[in-house]
């Protein structure tokens, strides 16, 4: 890497001490000056390098608060069966010629597995979830699934359905639910949460030794390419971890990453004391503490709700509130006694308020059985419904909230027309509400669910308008340094990491992002159209526009 001066920059710090400089000095990977042009030029000697940035803005790198970085790395070449912005599809018609057309291109023999990721049933013209009769219509040789936007669903055709065993009298597993025609057992494609998961990854392709390098690349660009310096893959696995090993020994990781251990069932807990001796950056990555699950996805009607939703999916009564993905609170109950004796952070995915509740009530109960003092950070992964009194105790356990922030876009009007109605609707991702209590926050797009598009996600914050332009929540809407510091210092905070990252601070890493415009003096409804030019990681370039 090299010694840089960085000079006629707008540098927006985030940083309270010093917000706006016009140049910067790196140093061996670190920051050792933020101040004027004049004080940053006495430290020209020797072979350091000037970068001119003719008016551009240099901010602190971008902090990735919640996503799946290997999965996303590891997806990249799945079809993508989204609908616009981020792709094309529209109908149901189109997603079965999509997948035919994957057949003759990659020349899948029979009993191949054909996987799309990205279909969403909200924006299908045909108003309905695809069933493995549609799919069927790809082919009755392969093993044919089509993953929603969500992560949290999938369709599989009969042929697939077949091959995991599932017919009339599978029963629901825990924490999942088999989708069937209406007055009968007869399976319909459609599987939810664990029905999905258990059989999702026996389909998966094996990668090759080749294929994890292309699959690396093509994910450290993608996520360098939206300023991110700092990445999670929340939800690690045994299986992944293997890939961690490889990418280690071949130096794949050009962003940081952190980890979080996967914890569904009780075994996995005799993992934790390994996890804690994971906790230091080996070659880009480390494990950060343990990831759990409590509840489902919103926009695919799982999440797990106090109150029912506005319409229920199909075949579901008018009192359906989703449903928990741990129904055993004793063990809900256990996973944080033992993560608190540790003293060690976890993250936990609630969509809905009820598993919101179920994660604050256990985690109340097991701080105090543990007498755990530690500042562990928790972390309430997506947070979309939490309620005004949920946050009231969040407060006291510094439990944090990450907000998936992007949902008042991309299922807006989904969540008003559908899901939640206006009222709850427009409380979801409550920023507001958090600052208000002093709560630090951070926002995220869970990639591969969302592209990682950090000016997007500012947009969002900024502006809550949905794909038709409502306004959804008014009051709830972020200031565009609150929202800036939703990508960048509070994700160090989150991390344990605010000492090292997170501004453009003296002493702290060199991870950077140069983008066109400065998104503290651009209007808010252009916030989504800031470009990111260069991407820097420990003061080495890690991308170029």
């Amino acid at each position: 890497m090299k010694d840089t001066i960085y000079i006629n920059g707008e540098i927006v710090t985030v940083d309270d001490n010093l917000p706006e400089s016009e140049a910067v000095v790196v140093q061996k990977g670190k920051i050792i000056y933020v101040g004027d042009n004049d004080g940053a030029m006495k430290y020209r000697k020797g072979r350091i390098n000037v970068v001119d940035l003719k008016g551009k803005t240099l901010l602190p790198g971008f902090i990735d608060p919640h996503s799946h970085f290997l999965m996303a790395a590891l997806t990249s070449d799945f079809l993508v069966l989204s609908s616009p912005p981020i792709n094309t599809i529209e109908t149901i018609d189109d997603i079965v010629e999509r997948m035919k057309a994957r057949i003759t291109e990659r020349n899948k023999k029979s009993g191949a597995s054909i996987i799309g990721w990205g279909f969403d049933q909200s924006l299908l013209k045909d108003g309905r979830m695809p069933t493995n009769k549609d799919l069927d219509r790809v082919s009755t040789e392969h093993v044919v699934v089509a993953i929603h936007q969500s992560g949290h669903i999938g369709v599989a055709n009969s042929y697939a359905l077949e091959k995991f065993g599932i017919t009339a009298k599978t029963e629901d597993p825990e924490g999942g639910h088999i989708g069937r025609y209406e007055g009968g057992r007869e399976p319909n494609g459609l599987l939810e949460e664990t029905a999905m998961m258990e059989h999702l990854m026996s389909i998966f392709p094996k990668p090759s030794i080749g294929n994890i390098i292309k699959s690396f690349k093509k994910g450290t660009e993608y996520y360098a390419q939206y300023g991110i310096t700092t990445a999670q893959d929340g939800g690690t696995t045994d299986q992944t971890l293997m890939l961690v090993k490889i990418a280690r020994l071949l130096n794949l990781f050009k962003q940081d990453v952190v980890g979080y251990y996967m914890i569904q069932k009780p075994k996995q807990l005799d993992k934790l004391d390994w996890v804690k001796t994971q906790n230091k950056y080996k070659k880009g990555f480390r494990l950060g503490g343990a990831k759990f699950l409590l509840d489902g996805s919103p926009q695919a009607k799982t999440a797990w709700l106090s109150q029912p939703y506005l319409i229920p999916p199909e075949g579901k009564d008018k009192d359906y509130c989703g449903y928990p993905m741990q129904e055993d609170n004793e063990f809900v109950a256990k996973v944080y006694e033992e993560v608190l004796k540790r003293d060690m952070q976890i993250l936990t995915h609630t969509n809905g308020d009820q598993a919101s509740e179920q994660l604050i009530t256990n985690f109340e109960k097991a701080k105090e059985k543990t007498g755990c003092t530690s500042d562990t950070r928790p972390v309430m992964i997506h947070a979309q419904t939490v309620r005004e009194d949920q946050l009231d105790r969040m407060a006291p356990l510094n439990m944090i909230p990450s907000f998936f922030h992007d949902h008042t876009f991309f299922w807006g009007d989904w969540h008003i027309n559908s899901v939640l109605g206006k009222e709850r609707a427009f409380r979801i991702s409550p920023v507001q509400s958090a600052i208000k209590r002093d709560i630090t926050y951070t926002l995220h797009q869970d990639t591969p669910v969302v592209p990682p598009n950090m000016p997007l996600t500012l947009w969002a914050a900024v502006n809550r308008k949905t794909r038709s332009g409502k306004i959804i929540g008014p009051e709830q809407r972020s200031t565009i340094l609150e929202a800036l510091r939703g990508i960048t210092i509070n994700g160090a905070y989150q991390y344990h990491e605010e000492d090292s990252k997170g501004s453009i601070t003296f002493g702290k890493r060199a991870d950077l992002v140069i983008m066109d415009k400065n998104p503290m003096k651009v209007d808010a409804d252009d916030l989504k159209d800031l470009k990111v030019l260069e991407t820097i990681k420990d003061g080495k370039t890690i991308y170029k526009a």
